[in-house]
């Protein structure tokens, strides 16, 4: 991982690192391969491209289940690419039997815009500008759901409004936090992180509070990037904040909070209360 590998060779020279743009959205490989996304049983795969202004065009992937009227739109991490995401849809489908919509990050597969926090602040908006036009947003539950990383998106998307709940992950908008904990134990304490003025307004706390919607904070205890101290910190902080807050931490370590069975009672406890509340 990029970052990691930079992390090293500060942390060998004793200097600061700037988390930048390029650290948010590593530049990604083919590594993907043949992989490609896979629609779970029942689930009709659709794709197609939506304009975000003039900067450029996000990939998106619909899969719906013909039978549901709920949404819920993915945010995968840093790595996130749709061609390797059949797992990840196909437990989300398990668990909420809701049409899934995901994309791909800038500079990933055919989403063309920059790799920006300009290009992630418009994204929100212009995606979901998009999928209203193509018909892809109904009347019914409406949820985003955002993976360590994807946080950020999430809370970006669900601030345009009408959302019944907003679901993060293994997240927190503690980017030094998180950071800190790729490097090796011993030398957390030597290391010195900020973060760049471009990448601070792409306001990931701001964002998660302007949705005004029910959050779900899901933790596994033993996430090592993620760790339960610092989820439960956002997710205090967030409530001071006035958000409403349920806070889950689960079995489980970075990315598999969601795959244990007490994640997933807490996913489908959590969107059984926003569905009814948005009644």
């Amino acid at each position: 991982m990029r970052l990691a590998l930079i992390l090293a060779v500060l942390l060998l020279s004793a200097c600061a690192l700037t988390i930048d743009e390029d650290a948010l959205l590593p530049l990604q490989s083919s590594q993907a391969g043949e992989q490609a996304l896979t629609a779970p049983p029942g689930y009709v795969l659709t794709h197609r491209n939506i304009s975000i202004g003039d900067l450029g065009q996000v990939s998106v992937t619909r899969l719906d289940n013909p039978a549901s009227a709920m949404t819920l739109i993915y945010c995968g991490g840093a790595g996130y690419t749709m061609a390797a995401a059949s797992k990840r849809m196909a437990r989300l489908a398990a668990l909420t039997g809701a049409d899934l919509i995901t994309f791909d990050y800038p500079g990933r597969g055919a989403t063309n815009l920059p790799r920006t926090s300009d290009a992630l602040i418009a994204l929100g908006p212009g995606l979901m500008a998009g999928l209203k036009e193509a018909g892809w947003i109904g009347a019914g539950p409406l949820y985003a759901y955002g993976f360590s990383f994807g946080g950020a998106s999430a809370s970006n998307i669900a601030r345009t409004g009408g959302f019944d709940g907003l679901i993060l992950e293994a997240a927190s908008s503690d980017i030094p936090a998180v950071g800190r904990n790729l490097a090796p134990g011993p030398l957390r304490p030597f290391l010195r992180l900020k973060v760049d003025e471009d990448v601070k307004r792409f306001d990931y706390f701001g964002y998660a509070i302007a949705a005004n919607t029910p959050i779900l904070v899901m933790g596994g205890r033993d996430d090592e990037l993620a760790r339960q101290s610092i989820v439960r910190r956002f997710a205090i902080d967030l409530e001071q904040a006035g958000a409403r807050v349920t806070l889950a931490i689960v079995p489980g370590a970075h990315g598999q909070a969601s795959y244990s069975d007490e994640g997933g009672t807490a996913l489908r406890a959590f969107i059984a209360a926003g569905t009814h509340e948005g009644k």
